[in-house]
């Protein structure tokens, strides 16, 4: 049986956060790009309704410079700081200093980043954190449980999962005063009986799912109240 720790959140997360998942974007392992363009297109979106101040959170390096791509070619109203071309340390510099920029990252930037205040607006995570399966470390551990009877999903990677969403879910609200929308694209969130687990290992935020129409014109009524 999987079983999650909940902490009770110090802050007001019922004003200061809405949770917010589409459920009508093409699938995140469609293998025509199609999930990474709408992944740029709401990127581009969102950004205009907050005025930047963005994370975004991908699971694969290739999947970040496949969308960066994508908005450098459609011309990105506000400045793009990509995880890879700068060292970490003076990304989170720039991005914090110019205040309205969009931050692509993935690995160290789920966790151990710091951002309160205005800069930090918005977080969208394209796809559920799973790790790779035929990794070393991880296909051991698969292997490990499954030679004992074991089910490799649910104690391993599915608990593992929950605990990357997460960390990646405070990545916004840092004080008291922080407000923001967090957009998880990966719909198997909702369409899944996995999602349940995983969106249940979160904190109890106003939540909001459906078309990207609706879910974005929730999101502007959110912004425009803050």
């Amino acid at each position: 049986k999987v079983i999650s720790d909940i902490i009770v959140s110090p802050f007001d997360l019922q004003n200061q956060v809405m949770l917010a998942v589409p459920t009508d974007l093409p699938e995140v392992n469609s293998p025509d790009g199609e999930f990474d363009g709408a992944t740029a297109g709401i990127v581009s979106e969102m950004s205009g309704v907050v005025d930047g101040g963005l994370f975004v959170l991908f699971t694969s390096h290739g999947a970040l410079r496949r969308v960066a791509k994508i908005l450098r070619a459609e011309g990105s109203n506000f400045p793009l700081f990509v995880q890879g071309e700068e060292a970490r340390s003076r990304l989170l510099e720039g991005f914090i200093q110019h205040g309205s920029g969009i931050l692509l990252a993935t690995a160290s930037f789920w966790e151990g980043v710091d951002v309160p205040g205005r800069p930090l607006r918005g977080l969208i995570i394209p796809r559920l954190p799973f790790r790779v399966p035929t990794e070393p470390i991880t296909a051991a551990r698969v292997e490990a449980i499954e030679r004992r009877g074991g089910n490799p999903f649910r104690e391993f990677m599915l608990p593992l999962a929950a605990l990357k969403l997460k960390q990646g879910f405070g990545r916004l609200i840092r004080t008291r005063d922080d407000r923001g929308g967090i957009v998880i694209l990966d719909d198997r969130i909702v369409r899944k009986q996995y999602g349940t687990y995983l969106k249940e290992s979160l904190p109890v935020t106003p939540f909001v799912k459906g078309p990207w129409s609706d879910v974005s014109h929730h999101l502007r009524q959110f912004y425009s109240g803050l």
